[in-house]
């Protein structure tokens, strides 16, 4: 072997196998999930079904200012913490489609949510655990000179996701891009804890109303009812920062008729409870005094108190009634004297009655 010239031993597959040993007993190997899947349904109302595909005038009815309600099936989770964002249309063709989120059952659907039909059936249905939910943050975003949280103060609509199988921890947003003068979206994310495998949210596409938008502000109509030709979307993307277990649905505009009231999905004031009133005190009756032992008689009861009008007596009577007594000058005893002798004087004059006496 030349000066200078070293070889290279290779090691013995022996020795490798021993490195390879020692290595592995350092690196904690992930275990494996099973597959994700993510699936999203919609409303239609005049199915009254569940639909994994879109809406039209053949299978849905809604009024600008209803409620499409959605429901997102997620199986196969690992337990703990995720993320999800919800996406939808604001505008569509440069008018309103959906402007904000609400609760799922306002208008529709409820009592469903387990409901057969579609794709979104939850491995939990049908006994499901009990739900919470997380309110939607208010949405000040400004466009033709009016506000999304004017549209919904205005709707009166509650605006809550809600949750089997988890916890919602956060909802941030909507982050709202693109021109409203074309088509434009808003962005909420919401990160949510699981329990296990299975998950199931559940919320409502608001439609836009014409009344507010912008018959309000003076100008000309601009709800969901106004867009055409095109449809208008509501997404589920990015579970856990992914690209991928996206899902999307359409609403076609021939599935708008018509426009609800202002707050008429605003949940009833309830009524205040009258104070009762205050019992009148009961009165005891005052025990009536027994006669005594070994006596008749009636019970000496309490007279009730009358009172007697007090009767004016007239010109020519007493204070008791009485006729007035007429004082005597004298002429009244003269009379008497005189009518006395008058007898007398005639009781003498009788003479035949002597006479026939003496025989």
């Amino acid at each position: 072997m030349p000066p200078g010239v070293h070889t290279v031993r290779r090691p013995s597959l022996a020795v490798a196998v021993a490195v390879v040993a020692v290595a592995s007993a350092f690196v904690t190997v992930a275990p494996v999930r099973a597959g994700v899947t993510v699936n999203l349904d919609q409303w239609a109302s005049s199915d009254q079904a569940w639909q994994n595909g879109n809406l039209n005038g053949n299978n849905s009815r809604y009024p600008e200012g209803g409620i499409v309600p959605f429901r997102v099936a997620f199986e196969g989770l690992k337990s703990g913490a995720h993320s999800i964002h919800i996406n939808y249309d604001f505008t569509a063709g440069g008018h309103k489609a959906y402007d904000f989120l609400a609760t799922w059952n306002v208008t529709n659907a409820a009592g469903k949510i387990c409901a057969a039909s579609g794709g979104a059936v939850s491995s939990m249905c049908p006994s499901m655990p009990s739900s919470s939910s997380f309110a939607f943050p208010s949405d000040g975003f400004a466009t033709n000179g009016l506000t999304v949280s004017g549209a919904q103060a205005y709707s009166g609509s509650p605006r809550r996701l809600t949750i089997w199988g988890g916890t919602i921890t956060d909802i941030s947003g909507p982050t709202h891009t693109g021109s409203t003068a074309g088509n434009s979206t808003a962005d909420f994310v919401v990160s949510f804890t699981s329990t296990g495998s299975a998950v199931l949210l559940a919320w409502g596409g608001h439609l836009a109303q014409s009344r507010y938008w912008d018959l309000s502000n003076g100008g000309p109509r601009d709800g969901a009812a106004m867009v055409s030709g095109a449809p208008w979307h509501m997404r589920t993307l990015q579970l856990d920062g992914a690209g991928n277990k996206n899902q999307d649905r359409s609403i076609q505009p021939s599935a708008i008729v018509g426009e609800l009231a202002p707050q008429a999905l605003a949940p009833a004031t309830p009524r205040p409870t009258a104070a009762p009133t205050p019992a009148a005190p009961r009165v005891t009756p005052r025990p009536t005094s027994r006669p005594p032992s070994g006596g008749g008689g009636t019970p000496n009861v309490p007279a009730v108190a009358t009172t007697v009008p007090r009767l004016t007596p007239p010109a020519t009577s007493t204070d008791e009634g009485l006729a007035t007594p007429t004082r005597d000058d004298g002429t009244g005893l003269a009379a008497a004297v005189a009518l006395l002798i008058g007898v007398l004087a005639f009781s003498a004059y009788r003479p035949g009655h002597r006479r026939r006496r003496r025989r």
